[in-house]
């Protein structure tokens, strides 16, 4: 015997309430796990404009080249578009072996002053 198509319409539509509503009912573990991620001790402090979509970007003055394979990763640690950059951000970055950048975290004050090239 099918399922009426109104008994599935609902069956969805309480997983979807119920996966939304848990994970907007704690939103500080985000907060926790991104103060506790371990950036790598020899990324260097910066801060950085947003990136124009040109293949550079701007960190404390200083157009560098981005790799190919370049990572931004929020403040919740999530891989974002470079595009959607839209403010000043403080961040720490890594370059690769000719100089261009390939891995960028955008960090929060507390990040930023326990940073070692603080």
């Amino acid at each position: 015997m099918p399922l009426p198509a109104s008994l599935i319409a609902s069956i969805i539509s309480a997983i979807i309430e119920t996966a939304t509503q848990s994970s907007a009912s704690n939103p500080a573990q985000y907060e926790i796990y991104a103060t506790t991620r371990t950036l790598p001790p020899e990324a260097k402090l910066g801060v950085m404009l947003p990136p124009q979509g040109d293949g550079h970007v701007v960190i404390d003055g200083q157009s560098l080249r981005l790799a190919p394979a370049v990572q931004f990763r929020s403040l919740r640690n999530l891989i974002v578009m470079p595009m959607t950059i839209e403010d000043t951000k403080e961040v720490v970055y890594l370059t690769d072996a000719s100089g261009a950048v390939f891995r960028v975290w955008m960090i929060n004050p507390a990040e930023a002053a326990a940073h070692p090239n603080n």
